[in-house]
């Protein structure tokens, strides 16, 4: 065989490169004969004859087929499966061999799955026999026109076939003699005129051509008509005439294609689809007497048939097979043919009508049957090849299936049937799609799972549907889990600096396996950092703590795998000046800020509209500190600019929006004649407007001050204690200033009781004070008080008010009085207050918590004086009834 003959081969090659080690040559040949001899084939297929449409198969079995699988190779190329041609067990099954694409040379592969031996057996080949219908042509003369006239016409029957076939020849559904493919008709005649078609054979198949030929010969008859119309005074007293549609058809204008003969039969030649219709023949006789009878003539015609096909059956069951008989005038004559011979019309196979039925089947009735239909255009043939199959059985059932993860693994369900059974695969009750990329089904039956995965432990369900059945199998997949991590550690990681941090590891394998870390270098880790769960764990990252790492997991039935870790300490990314929204004017530079820090130092990358911006445009600039400057801005330019910072730890990003406007433009006014019309008309209506103001201003002093005169008066009538004022002389002279030239504004608003605040009346360098309490302040001098207070300081304002505190609530000055006791008083106060040197005490009833904040407002220095919400909080808490 081959197979042995390569083997051989290759085996004194390697004896060759031994060259004089003789036990070695020895040692190789024995090796070599073992494996060869584990492949030994018991049926190689053999070269055989075949018919074109027809079943056939070609045999191949090894001695041991146990864990042998086979495929087919034509001239080199895999035999894939189709439903024409397909791998039935070991063999090669052909439900229709086909001359075209079963031509070449087959051989058949048998490979050991579990050795991967591999061995091939001789070549093999198909003696195809066919037959191909074809046409009636005509050969002699060139054309149909030089019909006429010829001396010899020359037929040629087109059906084609392997071997050479041996034609036979029909005229009008009359066998000829002849068996060659072409019939000559010498000095052709009317007589030849007729419908010619041909059938062939070869062995056992035969088939007739698919078109005939309807020849027409016109005969010399010129002589005949001059004759006929010379002999009309001599005819017989029974005249005879041919009417079509009411138009005689006498002899005297007849043409060449319309004969009487004396007989009176009405000859038509050359018959055209003008010449159908309804034809009359008139028989007069005697002086008035006549008799008729009519015909119609029509031109035979028979339609075309469908082209070949297979039907398949069970066995045991009634089955029919209905012939589509073509269209024809005259109705064509159906009949059914199997193997040249017709199918009687009684017994277990018979036709009855249009219809082949088998009743009942038998594998015996596998073969190809033929509806003929014929009339006189011609004759018609449809075969149907008949395929009788029993129920399926199993060549390979689906097992229980260990499968290794991450590799393909196979579960097989093979199936005998003819013709191939449909094959289903279902992962637990959920069809597999063949659109799954995972999943590949075969036309055998195989199911191939491409990459194994855990989840794919399931049960596998075939369900295989042919014709005479269906059968159903399953099987467990079991996977054989590899030790892997999961996930897969990341091998670079970056630690944030002075922090907690852990770098995870874990794994999966058919035995939970153990995780330990080491140091690339073999060091031991820092006492610092644990081992929890396989996980690495930093109390504090250290920089130390930067390097190589491994992660180990391992198990006693898999061994141990490692991952490779590369730690970087270093500071994560923060944005220290970030970009900001920013509108500029068209043709501006705009400046985008964006500042970052981190460790190592980030670098800054901008990106606009999605895109990295690139920098290779003069109009853009990247700072040394990340920022981006834009000279001479377009609207092109407004979007949404981001500014990515990153480095090996982080990468961050701030997103900020430019928006680009025209520059306003300033209108100069064509007319520049008109321009102090319109100032004088601008400074009218502001100097109009501004004396209108002061109208309305003055009319509401006017106004206020007659219902404030009013109240008080009003207030008397009542009953209650009118108030006094102190004014200070210089209010009333700056009232008429602006706020830009008042330095200083005082307002003493909670100097009084409850009652006094309540009462709203202007509090602008006012003093509000009970009579009761004024009564005493008069008495200290008359009130010269006020005359040295004309302009005041706030620092020295407020001494003022400590003063007159004091004065109201003790009911006697500080000091002994004496004349100009005012003026020398406060100026001594106010001197020994800034010194120092004066404490003044706490009044009656003062709480300390009140004589504290009184204490802190003494405070030389500004900034240790309560503020006003201070005060405000303080005295708030002060009860309604308190004496304070």
């Amino acid at each position: 065989m081959q197979h042995y003959r390569v083997t051989s081969q290759r085996t004194r090659r390697k004896a060759r490169r031994l060259g004089s080690d003789t036990s070695a040559h020895r040692r190789l040949v024995l090796m070599l004969c073992v494996q060869a001899s584990s492949l030994h084939f018991s049926k190689e297929p053999k070269s055989q004859d075949a018919s074109h449409g027809r079943s056939a198969m070609l045999r191949c079995e090894v001695s041991e087929a146990a864990g042998v699988s086979y495929s087919w190779l034509q001239d080199g190329q895999t035999v894939l499966d189709s439903e024409r041609r397909f791998l039935e067990g070991s063999n090669l099954k052909f439900t229709a061999v086909d001359r075209h694409l079963d031509t070449g040379n087959f051989q058949c592969v048998a490979t050991n799955v579990a050795s991967g031996e591999v061995a091939t057996s001789a070549n093999a080949s198909f003696n195809i026999k066919w037959l191909e219908s074809g046409p009636v042509t005509l050969k002699e003369p060139a054309s149909i026109q030089e019909i006429d006239g010829a001396e010899q016409i020359v037929l040629q029957c087109q059906i084609d076939g392997h071997p050479r076939p041996n034609s036979k020849w029909y005229k009008d559904g009359t066998a000829l003699s002849g068996k060659e493919k072409t019939l000559t008709l010498k000095n052709p005649v009317p007589g030849d005129s007729g419908t010619y078609s041909c059938c062939a054979r070869n062995g056992a198949l035969q088939i007739c051509s698919n078109t005939s030929f309807t020849l027409s010969i016109i005969g010399r008859l010129v002589s005949v008509f001059v004759s006929v119309c010379m002999f009309l005074p001599t005819m017989p007293k029974v005249g005879i005439e041919w009417y079509k549609s009411a138009f005689c058809l006498c002899v005297c204008v007849c043409v060449y294609r319309v004969i009487v003969y004396n007989n009176g039969t009405l000859r038509i030649t050359q018959v055209k689809n003008r010449s159908t219709g309804r034809y009359r023949c008139v028989a007069h006789y005697g002086e008035d007497k006549q008799v008729d009878a009519g015909a119609s003539l029509h031109i035979a015609e028979i339609g075309e048939m469908g082209g070949r096909m297979s039907k398949f059956f069970s066995t045991n069951l009634l089955e029919k097979i209905t012939c589509e008989a073509p269209q024809g005038h005259p109705e064509p004559e159906v009949w059914w043919e199997r193997a040249g011979q017709r199918v009687p019309s009684e017994g277990r196979v018979y036709h009855e009508g249009l219809n082949l039925i088998f009743s009942p089947t038998e594998g015996g009735d596998s073969g190809t049957y033929i509806c003929v239909a014929q009339n006189k255009a011609g004759m018609r043939r449809q075969e149907v090849n008949v395929i009788v199959t029993g129920p399926p059985e199993w060549a390979t059932r689906p097992h229980d299936t260990a499968m290794e993860e991450g590799q393909p693994g196979y579960l097989h369900c093979h199936v005998q049937s003819t013709p191939p059974a449909k094959v289903t695969w279902f992962r637990n009750v959920q069809e597999i799609n063949e659109e799954d990329t995972r999943f590949k089904v075969f036309p055998n039956g195989t199911l191939r799972i491409n990459s194994v995965e855990v989840y794919d432990g399931v049960i596998y369900r075939c369900h295989c549907r042919a014709v005479g059945g269906q059968l159903t199998a399953q099987a467990r997949v079991t996977v054989l889990e590899k030790l892997k991590f999961t996930p897969t550690p990341q091998p670079s990681q970056c630690l944030q600096l002075d922090s907690e941090a852990s770098v995870q590891c874990s794994a999966t394998g058919r035995e939970t396996p153990t995780i330990r870390w080491t140091r690339a270098d073999g060091s031991a880790v820092g006492s610092h950092v644990e081992q929890v769960n396989g996980a690495l764990h930093f109390q504090k990252v250290m920089r130390s703590d930067a390097g190589n790492y491994t992660c180990v997991a391992s198990n006693s039935l898999q061994g141990e795998i490692r991952a490779y870790i590369s730690l970087t300490v270093g500071v994560y990314i923060e944005f220290k000046l970030e970009p900001e929204y920013t509108t500029v004017y068209q043709g501006h530079t705009a400046m985008l800020h964006c500042q970052a820090t981190g460790d190592p130092q980030p670098f800054i990358q901008w990106m606009v509209k999605d895109k990295v911006l690139s920098l290779s445009s003069g109009r853009f600039q990247k700072m040394p500190n990340g920022s981006l400057v834009i000279t001479d801005v377009t609207t092109d330019d407004t979007g949404k600019y981001t500014c990515v910072a990153g480095n090996i730890c982080s990468i961050r990003d701030r997103v900020a929006q430019l928006y680009v406007v025209e520059k306003p433009k300033h209108v100069i006014p064509d007319d520049d004649g008109k321009t102090p019309y319109k100032m004088i008309q601008t400074i009218g209506l502001s100097v109009g407007a501004a004396v209108a103001y002061i109208i309305a201003v003055l009319g509401f002093m006017f106004y206020c001050k007659q219902r404030r005169n009013a109240k008080r008066q009003q207030k008397g009538q009542d009953g209650e204690e009118p108030e006094m004022e102190c004014l200070n002389g210089d209010a009333v002279q700056r009232n008429g200033q602006t706020t830009a030239e008042i330095q200083e504004e005082v307002a003493l608003t909670n100097l009084g009781t409850m009652a006094t605040t309540e009462k709203r009346h202007s509090n602008t360098d006012k003093l509000h004070f009970p009579r009761a309490d004024l009564q005493n302040i008069t008495t200290l001098g008359k009130c010269l008080l006020f005359q040295y207070c004309t302009v005041l300081s706030v620092k020295s304002l407020k001494f003022f008010c400590i003063y007159c505190n004091y004065c109201i609530a003790s009911n006697k000055p500080p000091i002994a009085v004496k004349n100009n006791f005012v003026f020398l008083t406060f100026k001594h106060l106010v001197s020994g207050l800034q010194a120092g040197t004066l404490k003044l005490s706490a009044p009656d009833a003062c709480s300390s918590k009140i004589y504290k904040l009184m204490s802190r407002c003494w405070a030389p220095s500004p900034k240790e004086r309560p503020s006003f919400s201070e005060l405000v909080l303080a005295l708030g808490d002060i009860p309604l009834d308190s004496k304070v």
